[in-house]
């Protein structure tokens, strides 16, 4: 079997959809289910409350149906870090993942060895305190 640059590129780029655990299918945010917050973590707690990230399992999960697939470069240059977040659980097509949504509308899933990255330009009602009842 002779392998040329036109057979290589094909099968590499299909070698790696495969590998990435994406699949064929890809990410569908459809597939997240049961997303409950565990905790807050902030390194700054004079700059960055409770208050300041989406604190509720709807919240959350409402997140990351807004937030788009962004790539780690995109994130670092396109979105400013921030030093506290939200973290939980969700299901992801049944598997457990942990997550974090972070007060610059970025946030991650982790499932596994796997990261995912997301970022939200349409989030900003989220990270509004909610008025008490």
């Amino acid at each position: 079997m002779v392998i040329t640059r036109k057979t290589l590129l094909p099968a590499a780029a299909l070698l790696l959809t495969a590998c990435s655990g994406l699949g064929a299918r890809g990410f569908d945010r459809n597939d997240i289910t049961d997303v409950h917050v565990d905790d807050f973590q902030s390194t700054e707690m004079d700059h960055c409350r409770p208050s300041d990230v989406p604190l509720g399992n709807a919240r959350a999960a409402e997140f990351f149906r807004r937030a788009k697939l962004v790539d780690a470069r995109t994130l670092h240059d396109h979105y400013d870090y921030a030093p506290c977040f939200v973290e939980g659980t969700l299901k992801y097509r049944s598997a457990p993942c942990e997550w974090r949504i972070r007060t610059a509308a970025t946030g991650s899933i982790r499932c596994g060895e796997q990261e995912r990255l997301f970022a939200c330009d349409d989030c900003d009602d989220l990270f509004v305190p909610k008025p008490p009842r």
